[in-house]
């Protein structure tokens, strides 16, 4: 067994009225926040600034805050058991319709908050908690 730490970052346009979603593609499909991984020596800010820009393109990130949630799931990868605990962000960004989504992902989409809570697939929870707690 392995454990692995990540980052996941809820992203508003400047306004705090939309959200930006990537839709996933691989073991399982459907949209998400991005995240991923901290590698060694990153803290986790530094992980899901360059995790957005990886997945999004997206550079200029304002008004970042860690959320005091973590998640943890379990998860199959080349025969090995890993445990992910995410860490995770709020942040804006200039809304944009120039996102070029990484080869993990098949699309984008800026929403609001009642479809965003639709159509996300894992941490509905941590969303709502999130907006109804520290966006502002």
């Amino acid at each position: 067994m392995k454990t692995q730490e990540a980052a996941a970052g809820i992203i508003t346009d400047k306004n705090k009225k939309e959200f930006l979603l990537l839709k996933k593609k691989g073991a399982w499909t459907g949209w998400q926040f991005p995240q991923g991984k901290i590698d060694k020596g990153e803290t986790p800010e530094q992980a899901i600034r360059r995790e957005i820009e990886e997945e999004t393109g997206i550079k200029d990130i304002i008004d970042i805050k860690r959320l005091p949630y973590k998640h943890d799931y379990w998860f199959m990868e080349k025969d090995e058991k890993i445990h992910k605990f995410l860490t995770f962000f709020i942040m804006s960004a200039e809304k944009t319709d120039n996102i070029t989504v990484s080869k993990e992902h098949s699309d984008f989409k800026w929403c609001g908050y009642e479809e965003a809570l639709k159509d996300l697939k894992y941490n509905k929870e941590i969303f709502e908690e999130a907006v109804k707690n520290h966006l502002r």
